[in-house]
């Protein structure tokens, strides 16, 4: 059961990596391979801000979170371009975002840590 487990976790790490560079063409801005989305402080434990760089005002964004196992455990529609997220209802561990414009293309991924 372990090595399921620990192949699926796999699989989906790869999964989450390949599915962000593969999309990484059709990004609407880029700041020359910089990351768009800054995140602090990380790790966290009662709150996490989020910070849009070079974000385009107009346009709407989601941030979904899902925990370590792929579960959806939060999404937060219509990010600003200064977002924070409180942290009660997460339990200590890894956790990986995706911000999504509204036709649901991947604008960028990547991973924060609870602890508590």
């Amino acid at each position: 059961m372990w090595k399921t487990f620990t192949l699926l976790l796999t699989c989906f790490i790869c999964l989450m990596i390949f599915q962000g560079k593969a999309q990484s063409n059709k990004l609407p801005f880029t700041d020359g391979g910089n990351k768009i989305v800054k995140l602090y402080p990380n790790p966290a434990t009662s709150r996490i801000n989020f910070e849009l760089q070079h974000a385009n005002n107009d346009e709407v964004y989601d941030l979904i979170v899902f925990n370590f196992l792929g579960k959806r455990v939060d999404q937060i529609k219509n990010v600003s371009a200064r977002t924070t997220v409180e942290l009660d209802n997460y339990y200590s561990g890894i956790y990986i975002f995706q911000l999504r414009d509204r036709q649901g293309t991947l604008i960028e991924s990547g991973k924060f840590n609870v602890v508590k």
